[in-house]
């Protein structure tokens, strides 16, 4: 094989980056490069429009999953019976492994009593298990230890993960039953008796810091901090670093960005890789890297959106290098999954991983000069926040001085902008919202909240929970509200100024932009008499009207339409754009304008305010 290049297009004379950008610079018009064709992460990190040999970094590494992935199943029920009857249906259909959620402190899930009868059938040597026990990481480890002792099969038929992980419980819950010190001592304990090869005592949980609001590299970062502390827990009971290196397991989230989620997977294995490397391992077996679908992307409204978005961070993971991938059914935000959504979910990694055959390609996204350039970016990022964790005391140290929390709240609060100006759309909810939607049917009630029946001895303030939409999701629950107290909900009346092909593509911006909120918007006809507009305003049953035109029709029907609608009673009258003669449309009684890049959030919070005192 030679190193020659392949030319695929020798009959054409070779472009270069000159030419691309004279290009560019012709279609911005005067528009400045920057701004229009770069970007960046929340991480800081550059995202360029066009990755050639010149600007790409492709740095050496030969690190990637081995195999295929394992594909996963949640469990989050109370109900043994239930978990059992799912759990086996999901082995019989395509699934090679699962996770369980146990009860813990104030945190629902199956009752650990109760784990051998919600395992009762299942071939434990032939499926990958993990343990989510919380707080309760030493009773549950002493139950799984005794079900595989008693299941009989050589020690190195089983895998899976006992799932310990104090530092990301008590990130997570802000408590744990013993000082943090003797959970670590503990934990340590259970890894230096753990003889079985295939199952790791510590997972550590890097979602936590993901659901919370951190980026990528914060995520990357902290969750190789915990892993280290772990290593330094293990090596005080007298484990060697090896073993201690191969008993840890990560995890990390998976979103619907799919280049930016492939790159985290791809420099998680790096990153963790360098981290043994300075610690002096040679040799260690691969590092277990898991993936579960973000709990932070996932919405209430609209979930069927959810499959879209779980099969995204599916793919990403999968070409990212997991080695097992949890997917989470569309309506787990809504109670305990129905069959329906887990047979989706299971099909979601069925089809990506064996039809599709991405399992079965090493690194992929080995190459891409986009991917390869995140990749290797993160992995800088991420190394430089981790080296400050371990400069202020490790991973411990940040979460009790609430460093960690005030920094993963300022990259939190900068998405937060984004999703109010809807920057960063969310579809189904901010964008293309269906208020009238149908709810789903095939759903149980979540598990209520166990009483705090042990005392906690470690407490901080926990980590927040946050998701994309929640914002949104709370003030279409104010307008389900009161849908239920009024039988109708909040309504705008869109008045449309001429013909449709006046005001058609601002009417829908405005629809969409109301209806993000719950507040249902009611199309007419285009306007040009005033009594016409008038009679219909008062016919809508609207408290408040939106203006759609053309800037050239706001200054002069524009003006009429704003003083006849303050002259019906109109709450607020709201104008779609920004046209230049503001003062005038003030003037004549336009309340505010609506536009791309306005806040959203605000806009909306307000007018249930006007609402509230409405009623």
């Amino acid at each position: 094989m030679t190193n020659d290049k392949l030319s695929l297009a020798a009959d054409f004379p070779e472009a270069d980056n000159a030419q691309w950008m004279a290009l560019v610079e012709k279609a911005l018009a005067g528009k400045p490069y920057d701004k229009v064709m770069r970007s960046s992460t929340y991480d800081g990190i550059a995202i360029e429009a066009l990755y050639t040999p010149d600007n790409a970094r492709i740095d050496t590494h030969t690190i990637s999953r081995s195999g295929e992935w394992h594909i996963m199943t949640p469990h989050w029920s109370d109900d043994p019976a239930r978990v059992n009857a799912d759990l086996l249906e999901d082995l019989e259909r395509g699934a090679s492994g699962f996770a369980i959620r146990l009860k813990a402190g104030a945190f629902p899930g199956l009752d650990l009593s109760e784990l051998k009868a919600a395992l009762n059938g299942v071939y434990l040597n032939m499926a990958r298990f993990q343990l989510l026990p919380g707080e309760e990481f030493e009773a549950a480890s002493e139950a799984m230890m005794a079900l595989l002792k008693a299941d009989g099969h050589d020690v190195e038929a089983y895998s899976g993960t006992l799932g310990v992980d104090p530092i990301g419980t008590l990130a997570q819950t802000g408590r744990l039953r013993h000082d943090l010190d003797v959970a670590l001592r503990t934990a340590a304990s259970i890894a230096a008796g753990n003889s079985y090869p295939g199952i790791s005592t510590f997972n550590v949980d890097g979602s936590v810091y993901h659901s919370a609001g951190a980026a990528e590299a914060q995520e990357l970062a902290m969750t190789v901090a915990t892993g280290v502390a772990y290593m330094r827990a293990m090596e005080q009971v007298g484990m060697s670093i090896q073993a201690a290196a191969d008993a840890i397991e990560l995890t990390l989230a998976a979103d619907a960005d799919i280049f930016i989620g492939m790159a985290k997977f791809r420099a998680a294995r790096r990153v963790w890789a360098k981290v043994l490397e300075s610690c002096g391992v040679v040799g260690a077996k691969e590092t277990r890297l898991n993936a579960v679908t973000s709990l932070r992307m996932l919405t209430v409204k609209d979930p069927w959106v959810n499959v879209l978005r779980g099969t995204a961070a599916c793919f990403a993971a999968g070409v990212g290098g997991a080695s097992s991938i949890t997917v989470l059914p569309h309506d787990t935000l809504l109670g305990v999954s129905g069959k329906s959504a887990r047979r989706i979910a299971r099909n979601i990694q069925i089809i990506l991983s064996d039809e599709s055959s991405l399992s079965r390609m090493d690194d992929p996204a080995a190459g891409s000069y986009a991917i390869e350039s995140f990749t290797s970016e993160l992995c800088d990022k991420a190394w430089k926040i981790f080296q400050n964790i371990e400069s202020d005391g490790g991973a411990l140290s940040v979460l009790r001085s609430g460093f960690l929390a005030n920094e993963i709240e300022a990259s939190w609060l900068e998405r937060r902008r984004n999703i109010a100006n809807r920057k960063d759309p969310i579809t189904g909810v901010s964008e293309f919202p269906d208020i009238n939607e149908k709810p789903l049917r095939d759903v149980t009630p979540p598990p209520s909240l166990p009483p705090e029946s042990v005392s906690a001895r470690e407490t901080l303030s926990p980590l927040p929970f946050h998701r994309l939409a929640e914002e949104f999701e709370e003030l279409r629950a104010k307008s389900d509200a009161l849908y239920a107290d009024w039988g109708k909900r909040p309504r705008i009346f869109i008045a449309g100024l001429g013909r449709p092909a006046d005001f058609t593509a601002r009417a829908t911006f405005a629809k969409s932009f109301f209806e993000a909120g719950g507040i249902e918007a009611i199309p007419s006809e285009g306007f040009t008499d005033m009594d016409l507009l008038k009679r219909a305003y008062e016919e809508s049953g609207a408290s408040f009207a939106v203006i759609c035109g053309t800037d050239g029709q706001y200054g002069d029907v524009g003006l009429s339409a704003a003083e006849t609608l303050k002259g019906a009673g109109c709450g607020r009258v709201f104008l779609a754009g920004r046209p230049s003669n503001l003062e005038a449309l003030q003037a004549a009684g336009v309340d505010e304008m609506i536009y791309m890049g306005c806040d959203v959030l605000d806009i909306l919070g307000r007018v249930y305010e006007l609402l509230g005192e409405k009623s």
